[in-house]
């Protein structure tokens, strides 16, 4: 071969010995995977193969190294294969360094792994850590407020006992608290006062301790039966009680009782009151009512003397004096027939006043029981009765749809035809006389109105129109005792209602009557 051709082929080599050394810088200088080992190493292969090529070719080819030219040929061939070599070795060494660097790699893979779970696992931590500080704190904020509420629920309550201890201390009763056993535990001053002791001398006394010897054994069965089935007992449930004190009298008693249920059993409150006063006051009002009672008897009877004894004289002075005015014994001159004639009136109108008076004083002491009266029936009667009078002034009388009522049949007659003869008697002369009944009911009352179109009166006399004798005419004008509505109240007081006057000055006047169902139903029974 010409020493052209050989240069140029050496040449090619150079070049491939070239293309392939930078090659493998830089896939020495790069970070290479498992696959780029593998190119490294073929291409390490390549070089020794292409040496070791180069110097079998220029070997076989020249048989001396004759020339200059020639043994630089033959020694850049040894220093391809030496190249190739260090090459090849220095893939071998790479190799290793870099399969450590890949087990480094990898190691550090897995400690970057370890780290990142770790991590994840601290910012996990911190998270809990975080909720666990939010929820003690959110816990904690909670609990505060429990202790603030349970320290003003104590503090309330602190105050509710005090205000309750105040309260019984300061009770206007005496007061006592007794337990399961009949033990006295609390006490306040006003019973200690009505026992005449201490409050310390009543704590841990045994209740039976303030009950009379002669009722302490039952006391206690009944204390015990109390305690088996306990209810309310209200203040003046047993009027006849007695406590004994201290100082070994007795006191007249009222006791409330007022079961309070606790953990370990029924404890009683005791109000007690001292009734002495009472008690005394009692008896001065039934020494008077008996003192009344016997002044009513007495009057009774005078009523009766006046219907029976005095009424009797005059019957005989009304009598005579009527004969010495008719002039069969003797003539009287004008004078003498003046005054027959007053002593004749006089006693008619003491007759009259005999009668009402009697008739006041039978409300009560000649009443009859009381029935269901038939108060329209009982009206037309007493217009029949009056039919004359109510003829005589022209009258008009109008009579509703009336309720009935359980009454005194006598009395109710007698209520009416004095009302319906006060209209007829105290009309208006210029105007003919217009009376008005009408009633109503409910539940508990009837009520019945008697108006008319009379000379009426002043309404600051409604009061006295119903007093015994109290008349606000004269004898003249207009007759009468003034008895007739002193009669019609008493009677409504007995039937358990009220009387009232409307009136007004030459309009007229209306009765209002108002009867308590319950009294006539309790007297019917």
């Amino acid at each position: 071969m010409s020493t052209p051709i050989q240069t140029g082929v050496d040449v090619f080599f150079l070049i491939c010995y070239s293309a392939l050394l930078w090659w493998l810088w830089r896939l020495s200088r790069a970070e290479s995977r498992q696959s780029d080992v593998t190119s490294l190493q073929g291409i390490s292969l390549t070089l020794v193969i292409l040496s070791v090529s180069d110097v079998l070719l220029d070997t076989t080819r020249y048989g001396q190294f004759d020339s200059l030219l020639n043994t630089l040929t033959a020694g850049m061939g040894m220093v391809y294969i030496v190249g190739a070599c260090l090459v090849a070795l220095f893939v071998l060494l790479n190799k290793s360094d870099r399969q450590r660097s890949q087990a480094l790699q990898d190691n550090n893979l897995l400690l970057k792994q370890e780290v990142e779970r770790r991590q994840a696992v601290e910012k996990k931590l911190r998270q809990v850590s975080d909720s666990l500080e939010n929820e003690v704190a959110q816990r904690t904020r909670e609990l505060e407020d429990i202790k603030d509420r349970l320290e003003q629920e104590v503090l309330a309550t602190e105050q509710a006992n005090k205000r309750m201890t105040s309260i019984f201390d300061a009770a206007p009763n005496g007061m006592l608290v007794v337990n399961k056993e009949g033990v006295i535990t609390q006490a306040n001053s006003m019973v200690a006062s009505i026992f005449r002791c201490a409050v310390d001398d009543l704590i841990g006394q045994s209740v039976e301790r303030l009950v009379p010897n002669e009722i302490r054994h039952q006391h206690v069965t009944d204390r015990q039966e109390f305690q088996d089935k306990p209810s309310k007992r209200k203040m003046g449930a047993r009027r006849d009680l007695f406590g004994a004190r201290f100082d070994g009298s007795y006191v007249p008693l009222e006791v409330g009782l007022h079961p309070v249920a606790l953990d370990g059993g029924t404890e009683i409150v005791a109000a007690v009151v001292d009734i002495s006063e009472r008690k005394a006051y009692e008896k001065r009002i039934h020494e008077r009512n008996e003192a009344l009672e016997t002044s009513n008897r007495e009057l009774q009877e005078f009523a009766f003397i006046a219907s029976h004894d005095l009424r009797e004289p005059l019957r005989k002075i009304i009598s005579f004096s009527t004969l010495l005015q008719e002039g069969e014994y003797g003539e009287f001159n004008e004078e003498g027939k003046v005054f027959s004639g007053y002593i004749v009136n006089a006693a008619q109108r003491m007759r009259d006043l005999l009668t009402d008076l009697l008739a006041y004083s039978r409300v009560t002491s000649k009443a009859n029981p009381f029935k269901r009266v038939r108060v329209n029936l009982l009206i037309a009667e007493v217009l029949d009765d009056l039919q004359l009078a109510i003829d005589e002034v022209h009258a008009q009388v109008d009579v509703a749809e009336l309720p009935d009522a359980i009454a005194d049949q006598v009395q109710m007659r007698q209520l009416f035809q004095n009302l319906i003869g006060n209209s007829l008697k105290y009309h208006d002369p210029d105007r003919p006389p217009r009376i008005r009944i009408a009633g109503s009911e409910d539940d508990y009352f009837v009520r019945y109105e008697v108006s008319d179109n009379g000379i009426g009166f002043n309404q600051q006399y409604s009061e006295q129109v119903f007093e015994i004798f109290k008349r606000l005419h004269d004898k003249q004008s207009f007759s009468g005792t003034g008895m007739g509505l002193a009669i019609c109240r008493k009677i409504v007081q007995r039937h358990g209602g009220t009387i009232v006057a409307r009136s007004k000055e030459n309009v007229g006047t209306t009765m209002y009557i108002e009867l308590s169902k319950q009294v006539g139903s309790h007297e019917e029974s």
